[in-house]
């Protein structure tokens, strides 16, 4: 009798190591949604709740600038959208920022100058304001020089003293700023906003990396990323890891989300192709890490979506696959882009693209989502 009863007592024991993994399984393939520390985290399976999805782009307009006339310009270094859909090109080269309809027909130029002297040197377009100013740093000048919409300098705010990787201004003018510091051997990058007058709001987190000196560069390092979304908050993640945390237009933290994670490796034919690049001196030594960071960057549609660029090429090679997480925060679906998107206002993409011929092409596009 005591045998039968271990026997029985076994296929239990058997059936739960069996029904375990598929309970185990079955929780783990959906989205969870828990609190930390008093905040929300949404963490992601690795598989997308719509196991098919597609996002299809139909071009409205492309402006390449090889044209005749005054529409034409030498490239495009950064560019804005408004609300009412006016685009402002900036032609670092030429020191002009030309004006185009919503429907890509020229209206005018202005050139990028100071209160007190000629045209800005290296200008960039940072962002424009809900009430129409337009945001231009001058990385020559270390300074932001804002324009009304007829191209009259308004204002300007001094950046001397401020190492700067990159930078925005928000819709109320604020300027989010994305510094790095040298403390040997390493890098502190830290992204901190500021009101228009430079006085420190918030910071939203840092990252130490090693630092290319000498003969030594180091590839493929994760890179502090953030962007602004369509309600003046910011989305801002360390690719360290697979994280992007959301933050209200005040700097309060909306939610954190997470995805489950497998590391891409370096290829050796990306190898090849950063050192065909960046080791110019025969004594330059590379160190590649064994695999890819989490992600690449990221940008965030009018209707809070999240587009990731992940590294891994899309088919055909041409492009890379998108991890789509919705409003919410759960990871909606994984789609392959050839393009990768700049700026989202409505339906509407905009996308830059730059060749190895040297062309750039600015194009529209209106975007349709299927999930199924």
């Amino acid at each position: 009798m005591s045998h039968i009863k271990y026997w029985i007592l076994g296929l239990f024991i058997l059936a739960g190591a069996a029904f375990g993994p598929a309970c185990s399984k079955s929780r783990t393939d959906q989205p969870t949604t828990v609190t930390e520390s008093g905040l929300q985290v949404v963490k992601n399976p690795s598989r997308p709740t719509h196991g098919k999805a597609s996002l299809s782009l139909t071009e409205e307009f492309a402006l390449s600038g090889r044209t005749e006339g005054d529409d034409s310009f030498e490239t495009i270094d950064s560019f804005a959208v408004d609300a009412d859909g006016t685009i402002f090109l900036c032609d670092e080269e030429a020191a002009l920022i030309k004006v185009f309809s919503g429907e890509g027909a020229l209206l005018g130029s202005f050139p990028t100058s100071g209160p007190e002297q000629g045209g800005l040197e290296r200008p960039h377009i940072a962002g424009i304001s809900s009430g129409g100013e337009l945001a231009v740093e001058s990385g020559g000048h270390r300074k932001l020089v804002f324009y009304s919409r007829d191209g009259r300098p308004v204002r300007e705010t001094s950046l001397a003293g401020r190492n700067i990787f990159r930078l925005s201004v928000d819709g109320r003018g604020r300027i989010l700023l994305h510094h790095y510091r040298y403390v040997r051997p390493n890098v502190l990058y830290y992204v901190r906003l500021y009101d228009d007058g430079l006085k420190e709001i918030k910071t939203y987190g840092q990252s130490w990396e090693p630092q290319s000196v000498g003969n030594a560069l180091y590839a493929y390092l994760p890179i502090l990323w953030w962007t602004i979304d369509a309600r003046g908050g910011v989305v801002y993640g360390n690719p360290q890891r697979y994280e992007i945390q959301v933050f209200d237009p005040e700097g309060v933290t909306v939610r954190i989300i997470r995805k489950e994670h497998h590391a891409v490796p370096i290829s050796e034919a990306e190898k090849e192709a950063y050192q065909r690049e960046y080791a110019k001196a025969p004594y330059v030594r590379i160190h590649f890490p064994e695999a890819h960071s989490a992600y690449q960057k990221f940008t965030v549609d009018e209707q809070g979506r999240i587009y990731v660029m992940t590294w891994e090429r899309a088919p055909g090679g041409v492009g890379y696959w998108y991890d789509v997480f919705d409003e919410k925060g759960i990871y909606t679906a994984r789609i392959p882009l050839s393009r990768m998107p700049q700026i989202w206002s409505g339906d509407r993409l905009y996308t830059l693209e730059r060749y190895a011929s040297g062309k750039v092409v600015l194009t529209r596009n209106r975007f349709e989502w299927t999930l199924r």
